[in-house]
C-alpha cells in the first residue's frame, strides 16, 4: 500500500512539473510572438515614414530579398526610401510560424496605400515570409520573401483602387459650333460625382454663350443629376431630371424625368462600360412652333478607355424616343479625349453631337460643338 501511494505521490509531483514547463514554454512562444508583431511594426512603420536609420537597425548585415535575382540589403533600403507606400503601412493576418528563442518565421499580409512604381492611389496587398534572429539580445531581418520572384516591382499585386468618395471638375473652354449657330463661343462646365455606399449621385452642369460683335446671339443651359442605388455589383436603379435650353436649337426650356435601370458590362481597370434603359416624361417648351409634353423612352450608353494614367478617352450617348409621335426621337453623343497636364489640371478636347429628327420650325435637325477645355479635378478619399 504504501508502495501504491509513493507512486501517487511522485506520478502527481512529475505532472505538476509537465505542466509548469509547459506553461513557461507557452509563455515563452506568446512573448516571442509579441516582440516580432512590434518589430514588423517598427518596419512598416519606417517603410512609410522613409526612416533609414530604423531601417538599418532592423536588417541584418546579410539580408537578402529572395527573388530571382535575390535584392540585397542594400538593394531593399535604398527601394524603400525611393518608393511610394502611401500613408500607411497595415499589418493583418500576422503568425509565427515556428520560432525558437532565437530563430523564428513568420508571416503576415502588408497593405499600403499607393503603388510602389507609379505611386498612383491604389490597395496593394503582399504576402509577406519573414526569417528574424535574435542578435545581441535584439531581433533583426535576415531573410524576406514577398510575392512571385521578379524585380522590386513584381513583388506586389495592385488592385484597383476603390473609387473616391467625392470627385468634382471644372472647366473653362473655347467653343466653335456648326449647323445651327456657327460662332466662336466661351463655354464651361462642371461635375459632381458623390459615392456614399450603394448610392451613387451624378450631377453635371454646363453653359455656351456665343457673342457676335459685343452682342449675345444665343446661349445654352444644360443641367442634370443621375441618382442611382448598387442592386448588385454590376446592376443598378437610377432616377435621372435634365433641364436644358438651347436657343441654337429654338428650345426655350425642356425638362425631362426618366428612371430604369443600369448594367456595367466591364470595369476596369482599363476599360469601363455602362449602358441603361428606362422611360419618363418631358415638357418642351419652343421658340417656334407648338410646346411639347409627351411621354418618352430612353436608352444610353457610356464607355471610358484608360489609355494610360495621363490620357483617357471617354463616349457618351442618350437614345430618347417619344412614345406619342414616332418621329420624334432626339439623339445625343459626345466623345472626349482628357490628357493630364498636372495632377490636378487636365485639357479636354471634346466633340458632342446633338439630333432631333423633328426640330422647332426654323431650325436644322443636327447640331455639333467642338470644344477644348482646362479642366480642374477634385477628389476626395476614402
Amino acid at each position: 500500500m504504501r508502495g501504491r501511494a509513493g507512486g501517487r505521490v511522485l506520478a502527481a509531483a512529475g505532472f505538476a512539473i509537465t505542466v509548469t514547463f509547459s506553461a513557461a514554454a507557452a509563455g515563452a512562444q506568446e512573448a516571442v510572438a509579441i516582440a516580432l508583431r512590434a518589430a514588423e511594426e517598427q518596419l512598416a512603420a519606417a517603410l512609410v515614414a522613409k526612416d533609414a536609420g530604423t531601417l538599418e537597425r532592423l536588417l541584418a548585415p546579410g539580408f537578402v530579398m529572395r527573388g530571382a535575382p535575390d535584392i540585397t540589403r542594400g538593394e531593399w533600403i535604398a527601394n524603400a526610401l525611393k518608393l511610394c507606400w502611401g500613408e500607411r503601412a497595415d499589418i493583418s493576418d500576422f503568425r509565427v510560424v515556428d520560432a525558437t528563442a532565437d530563430r523564428a518565421l513568420v508571416t503576415f499580409v502588408l497593405t499600403t496605400g499607393r503603388d510602389p512604381v507609379s505611386c498612383e492611389r491604389a490597395t496593394v496587398r503582399s504576402l509577406i515570409t519573414d526569417v528574424w534572429e535574435r542578435r545581441d539580445g535584439a531581433w533583426q531581418l535576415v531573410l524576406r520573401h514577398s510575392g512571385p520572384a521578379g524585380g522590386v516591382a513584381a513583388q506586389f499585386a495592385a488592385e484597383a483602387a476603390p473609387p473616391p468618395l467625392l470627385e468634382g471638375s471644372a472647366e473653362l473652354s473655347l467653343v466653335d459650333t456648326g449647323g445651327n449657330a456657327d460662332t466662336q463661343t466661351v463655354g464651361s462646365g462642371g461635375s459632381l460625382i458623390w459615392r456614399p455606399g450603394v448610392w451613387t449621385t451624378d450631377a453635371r452642369v454646363s453653359f455656351v454663350r456665343s457673342m457676335a460683335g459685343g452682342v449675345e446671339t444665343a446661349k445654352t443651359f444644360t443641367a442634370g443629376v443621375r441618382q442611382s442605388r448598387a442592386l448588385s455589383p454590376r446592376l443598378d436603379v437610377f432616377a435621372r431630371a435634365e433641364h436644358l435650353a438651347n436657343e441654337f436649337a429654338g428650345i426655350d426650356n425642356r425638362v425631362s424625368l426618366d428612371a430604369g435601370l443600369g448594367y456595367r458590362w466591364l470595369e476596369g481597370p482599363a476599360h469601363t462600360l455602362r449602358t441603361d434603359a428606362g422611360a419618363g416624361y418631358s415638357r418642351e417648351t419652343r421658340l417656334s412652333g407648338d410646346d411639347l409634353s409627351f411621354a418618352l423612352a430612353t436608352a444610353g450608353a457610356a464607355y471610358q478607355w484608360t489609355v494610360t494614367s495621363a490620357l483617357t478617352l471617354a463616349d457618351t450617348t442618350l437614345f430618347t424616343a417619344s412614345l406619342q409621335d414616332g418621329e420624334d426621337w432626339r439623339f445625343r453623343n459626345m466623345f472626349s479625349i482628357t490628357s493630364s497636364l498636372a495632377r490636378r489640371l487636365s485639357i479636354k478636347v471634346s466633340h458632342e453631337i446633338n439630333v432631333a429628327n423633328a426640330p422647332a420650325p426654323g431650325f436644322g435637325r443636327t447640331d455639333t460643338v467642338l470644344s477644348a477645355a482646362l479642366v480642374l479635378g477634385l477628389a476626395s478619399a476614402r
